[in-house]
């Protein structure tokens, strides 16, 4: 089986999920058999893929230029390499390529994960319209949709997605932390706390940096990561924030390590790995209870969820966790992690719906596909 994954930005969580899959696809499709199609900028967030299993365009930004780009490369690796399967990633992956795909009557089955529906982030009236439009539409040109959560698969249904068309296949990583970590120096007498992630609206960092600033006699606040989206035009940060950039895995693991407390205070989120990550290195996690975060955290027990998303419900969450043994909270995470979150499992699911994609179960006809498509494209 040969599959060709093809994303149009990969930093942040699609890097992680592809990462923590190629292993396993790897061992079980082989090395031959397993390519990638990201922009050249990212290519390092794959540090473990050899070269020649990546296929890179060029992208000063996300633009129509960028795009075409990634179509031009994407049709490209699909001559040469000639997949069984296409794994698309995230909307705009989805947006360009699924059209393209559906005009080829010989071409591969069309996996498509949106990573966090668009029409369920925080945006516009209009916006929120025409993206529910557009993925309602190029559903059809989709053999299967993967949801990574199910709160991902009732947003879906929501949206009057066929249910024929999902499949829910959670995320999951690797049992064990490669390196082994050495806790950082980090030394205070605050409470440690640790966020990873970009520096973007969707992410939180403004909530979380004025909630430090409110608690900067008791928090000692982390950030690994930087904007991706837009320019970062956050808040100046207050004494006990630390701005790390971008880190390498072993890096993180290293902070982790030292931290006592991760924090996700996303205004959504359609999954959310870093919460992953911080069970495995048994830390407990405070986040907001939107998208699938409720889901992963278990109120209390695993961590501390707040609500709504706003400065204030941070601020009450973090010292409602401080009131906590977060020791005692970090170890149940870690125990509710190795039950649930294993990434061999995601990729017995996923090679699941490849072999019956192949073997045609479920599969509807794309008949008339191509001339829908030219009436509303």
């Amino acid at each position: 089986m040969k599959v060709l994954h093809i994303a149009e930005t990969i930093r942040g969580g699609i890097a992680s999920y592809l990462n923590e899959l190629h292993p396993q696809q790897q061992a079980s499709f082989g090395a031959d058999n397993v390519h990638y199609v990201v922009p050249s900028d990212h290519r390092r967030d794959l540090g473990a893929i050899d070269d020649n299993q990546i296929t890179t365009f060029e992208r000063s930004s996300r633009s129509i230029s960028g795009l075409f780009q990634m179509l031009r490369a994407s049709m490209q690796a699909l001559d040469a390499f000639r997949p069984d399967v296409v794994h698309l990633h995230s909307s705009f992956a989805g947006l360009v390529l699924r059209p393209a795909l559906a005009a080829r009557s010989d071409g591969p089955r069309v996996v498509y994960c949106p990573h966090g529906w668009a029409f369920a982030r925080e945006t516009g009236r209009l916006s929120h319209v025409v993206t529910k439009a557009a993925e309602t539409l190029l559903a059809r040109t989709s053999d299967r949709i993967i949801c990574i959560s199910g709160d991902e698969y009732s947003e879906a249904i929501r949206a009057g997605i066929s249910a024929d068309r999902l499949t829910v296949v959670h995320n999951g990583i690797a049992k064990s932390r490669n390196p082994q970590p050495v806790a950082a120096d980090w030394t205070s007498k605050k409470v440690k706390v640790l966020f990873i992630g970009r520096l973007d609206r969707q992410k939180g960092f403004d909530l979380l940096i004025e909630a430090a600033r409110s608690l900067e006699d008791v928090l000692d606040v982390r950030m690994i990561g930087a904007s991706v989206v837009n320019k970062y035009e956050g808040p100046t940060v207050p004494s006990n924030v630390s701005l790390l950039g971008w880190l390498d895995r072993p890096a993180i693991e290293t902070q982790l390590e030292a931290a006592d407390l991760v924090v996700i205070p996303s205004r959504w989120e359609a999954f959310g790995l870093v919460a992953l990550e911080a069970m495995r290195a048994a830390k407990p996690i405070l986040a907001f209870r939107s998208g699938a975060l409720p889901e992963i955290v278990v109120d209390g027990v695993t961590g501390v969820l707040c609500e709504p998303v706003a400065v204030q419900p941070l601020v009450d969450g973090f010292r409602r966790a401080l009131d906590l043994d977060l020791k005692v909270l970090g170890q149940r995470g870690y125990d509710r992690f190795k039950q649930l979150y294993d990434v061999q499992k995601t990729h017995a699911q996923l090679q699941q719906v490849y072999v019956e994609l192949l073997q045609g179960d479920g599969v509807e006809a794309k008949a008339g596909l191509q001339s829908d498509l030219s009436k509303n494209f």
